[in-house]
């Protein structure tokens, strides 16, 4: 796992937290959308373990949140209470669904400004001078 995938993990677990322990204004939309996009980022981070590329990842990192938000349309009685909603949760959201996407694309766009290979305008010529 690369340093921006253990980076970006700890950033979605931190920010999970901080939607678990929000309990101000506006608190349905901060737990059930900020909270969304937060997991999907966590997924997308620990799937930095493979050596998939990050469209892999991102398309996986979607079908995971979209069959488990689909899957609340079947089991409903699975994620009422506790650690199942937690996880799972309980109610199908088509807004859900934009929380993962959301999730997704700030997981990308983190990854893509903080690339190893984005090469420093005149880098390379210091670089290869050093040598």
């Amino acid at each position: 796992m690369k340093r921006r995938d253990l980076v970006l993990g700890l950033v979605a677990v931190a920010l999970g937290g901080a939607v678990l322990a929000y309990h101000g204004p506006g608190r349905p939309f901060i737990r059930g959308h900020v909270g969304d996009a937060a997991a999907t980022m966590f997924v997308f981070a620990v799937l930095g373990l493979t050596s998939w590329r990050l469209r892999t990842r991102a398309v996986v990192t979607l079908t995971f949140a979209f069959s488990i938000e689909l899957g609340q349309l079947v089991w409903t009685s699975i994620g009422t209470s506790g650690a199942g909603a937690l996880i799972l949760g309980s109610v199908f959201d088509p807004w859900d669904l934009v929380a993962y996407v959301v999730g997704v694309v700030l997981a990308l766009t983190y990854h893509r400004l903080h690339d190893d290979r984005r090469e420093v305008p005149g880098q390379r010529r210091r670089v290869e001078a050093a040598r």
